[in-house]
Formats: C-alpha cells, sequence, structure tokens
C-alpha cells in the first residue's frame, strides 16, 4: 500500500504538566510533523501503536497508565478506540471506545476508564482511526518501537515516531534509565585540536537528568570517560555534547559512545552503544551545499519550490547548488526521481540538503531550507573538489568534463564516488498549476498574480541526466588516498535530444560517501566554449611551491618566467623571477586548487 507524506507547517502544541509523580512515556516529540495514510485519496481504516519493551516495562512495572494522547495527522474523520495488546496480532488485554473526530495536526487526550497496570513484559499501546492521512509521526524514528497497520502491521520508521504517548503514575519513584539515540555522522577536525561529538539521547527516567557520565572508545583504544551537565525531562528527548580528546593524525576513525552514569548513578542501560564515524584533516577546504528539490507541473504548491531555489541563489550565489528533480511530468528523469522522492518522502514540494535523511526541508528560504543551508554550510569537508569543463568541440554534441579532488585524510579504505549532473535554465513549453493565483494564500515571488495554470513557466536548475547513476561512478575516486594529494577525474557527457538551448547549460560534479549516500562536497560550473584542459608535466628541474604566512612561496635554481593559472587553465596571475624564492600574497590569488608554472618547463599544484 502506498504510503502519503503530507508537506506541513510544524504546530506546536502547548503541554500541559503532568501531575507531580507522573510522566508521559512515548517515543515521538510533542507536535506532529507528518500525517500518514494509505495514500487512495479516501478516508480509510488505520491502526498505530508503540511498543514498551520488557527492559522498560520491568522498569515500571505494577505502576499505571492513566491517559493515552494520540497527536493526529490530517483528514480525521473517526478516532474509533485506544487499546493495549501484549502482542500486535493478539488479542486486547485493554480497549475504550472514543468515537471522535480530530482537528488536523492536533492531539486527542483519553483518559482511561479503568487504569492499567503496567506488566513486565512486551505490550502494546495502541489506536484505530478512519481517515485520509491521520496516523501522526513525529521525532526520531524508533527502530522495533512505533508499528503501522495500513493492511498489515510493519515496523515503521521513515516517518519518525508514532505520535503516542501514555500518562504513567510513577508513585513518585526514581528510575534512571537513558539511551544514546543518535550520533551525528561524519564529524570532522583539524589535527591537533580538541572537538565535540553531539549526541542525541532519550531519557526513560522519572526524574530530570542534570548530568551524564559518558565513555568513547576510538577504533580499540582505551575507552575514556567524561562527565557532561545537562538538563532533560523525564521520558524526554535531549542533546549533548562528548567532548573528544585532540588526534594528531589525519584519517577516518570509528567511535563508540556508552552512557554509564546520570545523576552520578548506574545507568539501566549503560552497556548500550552506538557508533559512527568521524574525520580529523589535515586542510581545511572551499564548501558548496547541494539542495535537490522534488517537485512537478501538476504540483500548484511546487511555485514555492521554484521561487526558493531562486532566493536561495541569489542570496549564496557562490555556495549554493541547487537542482530541480522532476515528478511525475515530461522533464522527470527516473532514476533521480525515485532517489529523492523516497528521502522526501513523495512531499512536493520538498527538499534535501547534501543527501541527508535528517536534512528534510522546504525549498523556500524561510520555511527551512536557508536554516539548513546554515547549518550544512558550517561543516568542514572531507575534501576540496574543483570542476572544469566545456563542450568537446564546435558542434556542443557533447561535454568533456574534469574534477580534481584533494582530501584532508589518508585512506587505505576510502568509499566515495563523484556524480555529474546535468543542468539546464530557462526551460519553457510546459504548464505549470498555481495554488497561489489570486493572492489568497499570500505572496509568493509574484506568481500571486499568475492565473491557476501558468502557460509561461521558466524553468531552471532543472536536472536533465545524472552521470553514471545518482550513487555516483564506480571507481571515480580509488579506494586508497593520500592527504593533499590531488585526484583527477574525467567525464564525457553526451548530449541528450530533451535540451533546448546549449547557452543555459550548467554541470554540478557531487562528491557522495558510498558508505551513507551523502553529499560530501560539490563544485559547479556554466558550460560555454571548447575545453581544452592544461597538461601536467612532471618537474624536470628543482622547483619547491608552499604557503607560509599568508603568502604563497616559490623556489626555483633559474631565472624564469611565473605563470599562475586557476583549475580551468585561466591565467591569473604572471612574474619573473631570478634563481632564488618570490612569494605572492594570497589576498591576489583566489581559494582552490592553483597550477603554479615555470618557464623551465615545471608545473606544481597547490591548494590556497
Amino acid at each position: 500500500m502506498k504510503q502519503k507524506l503530507l508537506l506541513i507547517l510544524i504546530c506546536l502544541w502547548g503541554l500541559r504538566a503532568a501531575a507531580a509523580g507522573s510522566l508521559y512515556f512515548g517515543y515521538s516529540y510533542d507536535y506532529v510533523h507528518t500525517g500518514v495514510g494509505k495514500g487512495t485519496g479516501k478516508a480509510e481504516e488505520l491502526s498505530a501503536a508503540i511498543c514498551m519493551p520488557a527492559s522498560l516495562s520491568g522498569l515500571y512495572a505494577g505502576k499505571t497508565i492513566t491517559k493515552i494522547r494520540l497527536g493526529i495527522g490530517s483528514g480525521c474523520s473517526n478516532i474509533s478506540s485506544v487499546w493495549i495488546k501484549n502482542s500486535l496480532t493478539g488479542a486486547y488485554v485493554f480497549t475504550q471506545a472514543v468515537n471522535q473526530s480530530c482537528a488536523d495536526w492536533n492531539w486527542v487526550e483519553v483518559t482511561l476508564s479503568t487504569p492499567f497496570t503496567i506488566p513486565a513484559n512486551d505490550f502494546y499501546i495502541g489506536y484505530t482511526a478512519t481517515g485520509l492521512y491521520p496516523i501522526g509521526f513525529s521525532g526520531t524514528a524508533k527502530y522495533d518501537g512505533c508499528w503501522f497497520n495500513d493492511g498489515q502491521w510493519r515496523n515503521e520508521t521513515k516517518y519518525g515516531s508514532v505520535c503516542i504517548q501514555a500518562l504513567i503514575d510513577a508513585q513518585s519513584a526514581t528510575i534512571l534509565a537513558m539511551e544514546p539515540e543518535s550520533l551525528q555522522n561524519g564529524v570532522q577536525s583539524a589535527q591537533n585540536k580538541n572537538f565535540t561529538l553531539p549526541c542525541t539521547v532519550k531519557s526513560y527516567s522519572s526524574v530530570d537528568i542534570t548530568n551524564v557520565k559518558v565513555s568513547y572508545q576510538i577504533n580499540n583504544q582505551t575507552r575514556v570517560e567524561k562527565t557532561i551537565q545537562t538538563l532533560i525531562s523525564p521520558m524526554k528527548s535531549g542533546s549533548i555534547n562528548i567532548p573528544i580528546d585532540a588526534i594528531a593524525t589525519n584519517g577516518i576513525y570509528q567511535i563508540s559512545v556508552k552512557i554509564l552514569e546520570i545523576n552520578g548513578q548506574a545507568n539501566v542501560f549503560a552497556g548500550q552503544s552506538l557508533s559512527t564515524e568521524f574525520r580529523i584533516l589535515s586542510q581545511s577546504f572551499p564548501r558548496k551545499v547541494v539542495i535537490e528539490e522534488g517537485t512537478g507541473t501538476w504540483c500548484g504548491w511546487c511555485i514555492r519550490g521554484a521561487v526558493g531555489m531562486a532566493l536561495m541563489k541569489e542570496k549564496y550565489p557562490a555556495t549554493f547548488i541547487g537542482i530541480a528533480v522532476h515528478h511525475g511530468d515530461p522533464m522527470a528523469l527516473t532514476e533521480y526521481d525515485n532517489l529523492i522522492s523516497n528521502l522526501i518522502g513523495y512531499s512536493y514540494p520538498g527538499a534535501v540538503v547534501d543527501r541527508k535523511s535528517y536534512m528534510i526541508t522546504d525549498p523556500y528560504p524561510d520555511y527551512g531550507a536557508d536554516a539548513a543551508f546554515q547549518s550544512e554550510i558550517a561543516k568542514i569537508p572531507v575534501a576540496g573538489i574543483q570542476l572544469s569543463g566545456g563542450f568537446t568541440d564546435a558542434n556542443k554534441t557533447a561535454i568533456s568534463l574534469k574534477t580534481v579532488s584533494t582530501f584532508g585524510i589518508s585512506s587505505g579504505n576510502a568509499n566515495f564516488k563523484l556524480a555529474y549532473v546535468l543542468i539546464e535554465n530557462g526551460v519553457t513549453g510546459y504548464d505549470q498549476a498555481n495554488y497561489y493565483a489570486g493572492g489568497g494564500m499570500g505572496v509568493m515571488g509574484g506568481y500571486e498574480n499568475k492565473p491557476a495554470t501558468v502557460t509561461d513557466m521558466v524553468f531552471n536548475d532543472l536536472a536533465r541526466g545524472i552521470y553514471s547513476d545518482p550513487a555516483g561512478i564506480a571507481g571515480s575516486i580509488p579506494g586508497s588516498i593520500t592527504a593533499m594529494t590531488p585526484i583527477e577525474h574525467t567525464y564525457k557527457i553526451n548530449l541528450p535530444s530533451s535540451i533546448q538551448n546549449k547557452t543555459q547549460l550548467e554541470v554540478a560534479v557531487l562528491l557522495i560517501n558510498g558508505n551513507t549516500g551523502e553529499i560530501e562536497n560539490a563544485d559547479l560550473i556554466k558550460i560555454s566554449g571548447v575545453y581544452t584542459d592544461l597538461p601536467v608535466f612532471t618537474s624536470v628541474n628543482k622547483a619547491n611551491v608552499w604557503i607560509s604566512n599568508q603568502n604563497l612561496y616559490i623556489e626555483s635554481d633559474v631565472s624564469e618566467t611565473i605563470d599562475i593559472y586557476n583549475i580551468s587553465g585561466v591565467k591569473i596571475y604572471h612574474t619573473e623571477k631570478k634563481p632564488g624564492t618570490v612569494f605572492v600574497s594570497l589576498e591576489r590569488l583566489p581559494e582552490g586548487i592553483l597550477i603554479v608554472k615555470g618557464s623551465s618547463g615545471w608545473v606544481k599544484k597547490v591548494i590556497c
């Protein structure tokens, strides 16, 4: 059965404080973020449940559940019942009729006619409702914790956690239990510098958590313990930043984390751990952020996506790469569309930032795209990446490309790939639905003054092809990489027949992490003219090029001319020198990979 993820604005719910000695058990956040249904276009009966496993129920065994709260998505015509089972396919051990509708993106609280006594075994708290997309989700997905039934029961983790919360009368008991929920993947730091590892945690405690003792282990080294001050309410998720001691050697490292103590006492779940990887880099590099937007001509709300992408490009012209990936219209690319649609949950317009599943946003700046961009651009990329290229010849039937990637780490087991995206701007000839027509939905880039069907729509940032597939080109980055040693990759794109205007083409190159599928860094160029690569020769005499004190130093033992080129082969600096050393201020040179060439025949590459 098809599930449908709706685009919604987050609605915060004003929570009432639980009575003394009471707390709400659940996995979701305190608002409804997503509504899920069968996607048939009509109201259907569905059920959802959360599991309280024996590892938790044993802590609260004998205590009672007095209320159940349900976070509802949209179009809910009836909540028929709440119930509790020992197994999803078993008999009810508690059931209570509700029989009421609910406003969209809201919560219903049901007081149980008879308090339910918590057993010391797995059990499920659920409800049954009828509607279009009635099952509410939010927060971090809880594996094996949240279940959804649209014809059969299945563990649902795609949209977060089911919005069900049970009020437990804890009778003033002091229970200390906390799990690590997630670790930020791909944290990067410079050599010999302390840094922090963000960790999301979930409290199952009955009291406020004010401090935690954690331990971390890097690769197979000795575990290190740290005590961290925090404030996390009972049964709530929170974040802690784990301080990691400086590491001298660049590379990719594995780290595992445990929570040993809570408020100075042993954590019930001290044996549980989470692992992730981080990188120590020998140098930082310029970064560009890729936002891939799911859109379609049939989607009237997608006008907002087109306006949002244009605003982002205008605001961040040097660091933002926007790619419009169409769905369900003649401009769609099947493989690319499937990838993005699965990431954004078929929510249009929707966008994913650097293909990170936890960075799904609306493409309009004020609705999330700007904040997500700012978060991502602040991160240090694992590698610098620079693309050059142009048409192969005057016939303009193909494009030749060269990517130079320089990593800040060394690894004998690297897993990175390059993918090239052909982009066309100024595309016309397709009608676009427009729900902003007439201004009833507010101002949206002038489209409020256009009709409900825009017949003169101009499509920009349009993905025309992705090569060789969305996941990247096998072998485009070798498995063995050495820090600060440039890696070159060349590729040829034969232009598809769908191209309307060859003067409006761009190519983006994406550096993709083969383990996570996330984009590590990217570059974008406009295609104009015939590409002539600048050859690189082996040095024929002694020549040294290095950077120090904000200067680029060039040393050779002959009198000669020195030329400096950018990676596209454009000369950006020229000077004459005698035997010895000459320097150039970095203020006079652009950032990125530069090629320094001496007239005596040597060529060097340097990253500024």
